[in-house]
Formats: C-alpha cells, sequence, structure tokens
C-alpha cells in the first residue's frame, strides 16, 4: 500500500492585515474616550446591558470603528468566522494557553451556547426565587466570571476581545447595582495578576479570579 501524503491549506489570504489596534497613534486618547463614554451610557442606562451581554458586537464596534485596518471596518464587530473576507477563516493563537481561540467555523456555535448559558443565568436571577443581598452577590460574581472566562477561550474577535469580556462584566454586574469601582476596561487591568488568574481559572482554580473581581467593587 502506498502513502499517502496528507497535505493542510490554510484559506486564508495570506494579504489579509492582522488587526493590531495597539500600535494605532490614536490609541491613547480615541480608546480611552469610547470606553469612558460608554460606561458613562452604562452607568445612565442608556445602554441595554441584557443585549450587550449578549451580543457583544455593537459595543466592540463602538469601540474600534476606525481602528482597523485600511480596507478592514468589517473588522469592528464582526465575529471571527463571519462571511467576509478577512474575518471568514481569520484565526487567533494565544501561545501561552492553546485552549484559547475557537477555530472560526466553530465560533458562531460557541457564541450561541455561551448566550444560552447568559439568558439562563439572568432569568434565573431576575424569575428565581428570591436570594439575599450576600447571595446574590456571590452569585453574580460567579455568573460573570463564567461568561467572562468561556468568551475569552472563545476569542469571537480579531482583536479587542479583553476589552469586550470586561465590558461584559461591567453589564452583568452593573445591571443589578453593583457597578465596578476599579475594573477598568482601557487599560487592562494589573498584569500581574489578571493573565495568571484566568489561567488558574482555566485550570479549575476559580476563586482567585472570582476575589479579584469582587475586590474590584469597593473603593
Amino acid at each position: 500500500m502506498s502513502a499517502i501524503l496528507l497535505t493542510s491549506t490554510d484559506p486564508h489570504p495570506p494579504d489579509c492585515p492582522a488587526f493590531n489596534y495597539e500600535s494605532d497613534p490614536r490609541r491613547g486618547t480615541l480608546l480611552g474616550a469610547r470606553v469612558d463614554e460608554i460606561l458613562i451610557a452604562l452607568l445612565r442606562g442608556d445602554i441595554d446591558t441584557r443585549n450587550s451581554v449578549l451580543d457583544t458586537r455593537p459595543l466592540h464596534h463602538r469601540l474600534f470603528v476606525g481602528l482597523t485596518p485600511v480596507n478592514c471596518d468589517y473588522y469592528a464587530g464582526h465575529y471571527r468566522g463571519e462571511p467576509f473576507r478577512c474575518l471568514q477563516h481569520y484565526r487567533v493563537m494565544v501561545p501561552s494557553d492553546p485552549r484559547v481561540g475557537s477555530p472560526p467555523v466553530a465560533v458562531q456555535h460557541n457564541l450561541t451556547e455561551l448566550a444560552s448559558i447568559i439568558r439562563s443565568g439572568l432569568d434565573a436571577l431576575e424569575g428565581g426565587p428570591p436570594l439575599s443581598g450576600r447571595d446574590r452577590l456571590r452569585y453574580l460574581i460567579v455568573f460573570a466570571c463564567r461568561a467572562f472566562e468561556i468568551f475569552l477561550r472563545v476569542h469571537p474577535y480579531a482583536n479587542g476581545n479583553g476589552h469586550s469580556a470586561r465590558l461584559m462584566i461591567w453589564c452583568v454586574l452593573g445591571r443589578y447595582g453593583h457597578w465596578p469601582r476599579r475594573w477598568t476596561v482601557e487599560p487592562r487591568p494589573p498584569d500581574p495578576p489578571y493573565s495568571d488568574l484566568i489561567r488558574r481559572y482555566r485550570d479549575g482554580d476559580k476563586n482567585p479570579l472570582e476575589l479579584f473581581v469582587a475586590s474590584m467593587l469597593v473603593p
């Protein structure tokens, strides 16, 4: 029997640019100002927190429009795997954690599953038996961290996933009056310990990240 050489080809167009907003000289002022506008709108009740945590694309677009590469405006507000030339086969990889980055074809399915988890969690809070203030906050933090980690593991966007995930925390906690005091969207929270806490959570040690998020609720 002759051997068959199996080869793989990457369908992602080689001329598609990476989304590296970090190198944009406007990042420091533009992105920070947009985050402030969104947080103020959340505090005022001008943004629907439930819809925003179920579908982060409108807020991702609001954050990153104009910071995308030339001819790739759709990088802002669209998932990897959506039918755009440079997003449909856009893969991401985090060398420090190979668990991060769903294949583009799986992103929408994984986020649909996440939306189902989020919807069930919110419905339980709003339609289930009332919880005491302490138990309610504990549930919220556990729930918010679970959604946060799953979203980051899927890594649905070409970039800007961390900003979107941190806004999800704001939406979940703020919806019930627990507005973070020190949970920053831009810049990211202090690192260390931020990245290590996420990896530990992913490894099954969930308490440190949950305590960290809880600590962001106090001055």
